[in-house]
């Protein structure tokens, strides 16, 4: 969330952090994964800019993700369809001058983004005000396009099959 005020509670302590619209440039969007609450040890969910469209808004930056057909990619799927998990968050790296801080408010206001290391699907995002939907038009499309390519498959058996018995009995194919 651009330009929006938030606690972050970090090991010394709380703090408000801002995240300025201008810190964050397209060209960090490339080559970021998707990862489940920061787990880099374990395999991502989807990559920008192959599985995985990043777009920076006007309020933060937007995501739209198609999924693997895994059972954790599933799971997290269903949890973010029933409203069981809400928030994304992004670990990044701000270069030495690319920040500031305000000792009397206790505010840090982030001006500019090195590096986007991942984005995250997250149930306990610092940023309260990000959100995440389970969108089901991927998942149909992929679903057609298996159902299509399975009966063009059958077809071709059915084909196959077909030209096959007619040689075994000794008749031309008709």
């Amino acid at each position: 969330m651009f330009d929006k005020p938030t606690t972050i509670n970090g090991r010394y302590g709380s703090y408000t952090e801002i995240v300025k619209r201008d810190a964050v440039s397209e060209n960090l969007l490339k080559d970021v994964p998707l990862l489940y609450n920061h787990d880099v040890n374990s395999i991502p969910l989807a990559r920008s800019p192959e599985t995985m469209e990043l777009r920076k808004s006007g309020v933060g930056i937007e995501m739209r993700a198609t999924l693997p057909d895994t059972p954790k990619a599933k799971e997290i799927y269903s949890s973010v369809s029933r409203g069981d998990i809400k928030g994304m968050s992004f670990a990044f790296k701000v270069p030495k001058g690319g920040d500031e801080y305000d000792s009397k408010t206790n505010t840090r206001t982030i001006n500019k983004i090195e590096r986007l290391y991942e984005v995250s699907i997250t149930p306990f995002p610092a940023y309260q005000e990000t959100s995440i939907e389970a969108r089901m038009e991927d998942i149909f499309k992929r679903n057609t396009l298996v159902q299509e390519a399975r009966a063009k498959v059958n077809d071709i058996l059915k084909i196959q099959l077909k030209s096959k018995v007619n040689q075994i009995l000794g008749e031309d194919d008709k």
